[in-house]
């Protein structure tokens, strides 16, 4: 019964991530689109953050998709004049942002509100401050943020 579990919540993290809507940036045909879909669905498989890891991967492979990270909604891209193309870095950057992001928002939150956010259920406090702290932090990078 546990491998049956597993299987199916595999299954589930897997299978959504190749239902993110990502915007091909540089004419890329039907065909190289699938082809880059499948590269980066099994590279997403191999990392801690499958979700995350599939929009890097897309986001190094020259498209423009939201991170899925809890600190934005807005969708990214490589700045035209970035040379980074690889998944690695492009998931660390955004995952190391989304950190600060959270960090920063809850930063004023005492004990009792953060283990109540992390134990009980989740909520987004100060959400405005995280998206800017994320958003300050992706730019520099070497990424654009929102829609082209």
């Amino acid at each position: 019964m546990t491998k049956a579990v597993v299987a199916v919540a595999l299954l589930i993290l897997t299978g959504c991530s190749t239902n993110l809507k990502a915007t091909p940036l540089k004419e890329q045909s039907a065909s190289q689109v699938d082809s880059d879909r499948k590269r980066c669905d099994e590279w997403s498989k191999r990392t801690t953050a499958p979700r995350s890891g599939y929009a890097a991967c897309l986001v190094a492979a020259g498209y423009e998709t939201t991170p899925e990270v809890g600190s934005t909604s807005q969708t990214i891209r490589l700045a035209r004049s970035s040379t980074t193309t690889d998944p690695t870095r492009v998931l660390l950057d955004v995952l190391d942002c989304d950190g600060q992001a959270r960090r920063e928002a809850e930063r004023d939150l005492g004990f009792i509100s953060r283990w109540i956010r992390e134990n009980l259920f989740y909520w987004r406090s100060n959400l405005e401050k995280r998206q800017q702290v994320f958003v300050d932090c992706i730019k520099p990078r070497g990424y654009e943020v929102g829609k082209s």
